[in-house]
This record gives structure tokens, sequence and C-alpha cells, in this order.
């Protein structure tokens, strides 16, 4: 939504850092949820490059994520929407 906050956070383990991104905003569908990292897909078809961008940013980000050897995935539910970006440590540290 206009104007809310976006929170980042960091998990860690042995092996993996995840990087997670919390923001509120219109729950996404599950079955369009799934779309979102394709180029050129955006969750409202009604918008357009002046009112919402060009539908690249998740899938060049998608494709950053895995020349590092990771993955990044998307949550949605109660107003809420997840991007969690799995990396391995050994590429972080």
């Amino acid at each position: 939504y206009y104007n809310s906050e976006i929170t980042v956070s960091l998990d860690c383990d042995d092996k993996f850092v995840d990087i997670i991104f919390d923001n509120r905003g219109k729950t996404i569908p599950s079955d369009k949820l799934e779309r979102v990292f394709e180029q050129f897909y955006r969750v409202d078809s009604s918008r357009n490059t002046s009112s919402g961008g060009s539908g690249l940013g998740l899938a060049i980000a998608k494709q950053l994520v895995e020349a590092h050897g990771g993955v990044v995935a998307a949550e949605s539910e109660n107003e809420t929407i997840r991007f969690v970006v799995k990396l391995p440590r050994e590429k972080i540290v």
C-alpha cells in the first residue's frame, strides 16, 4: 500500500543466508503468485508503464539471484507480501 513500510530481515545458518523482504499490500492470489517472476508479467493486468513498471524487475532479480547459486520465492497472505532470497553462504562470505 502507498507509503507502507518495507521490512528487511536476515536469517542465516551454516549453509544459507536468507534475506527476507516484507511489505503490506493486496494479497496476491496463489495462481498469480507463481507467475510474478515471469518477464513482463503484472499481477494487475490493467496497469501500464505509467502506472506500475514494465514487469521486468522481479524477472531480473530472479536471474541475478540464480546466477549466484540462490533461489528467490514469493509468498502472500493477509495483505502481506514476502520475498525470500536464499543465497549459499559461501558465495557471500
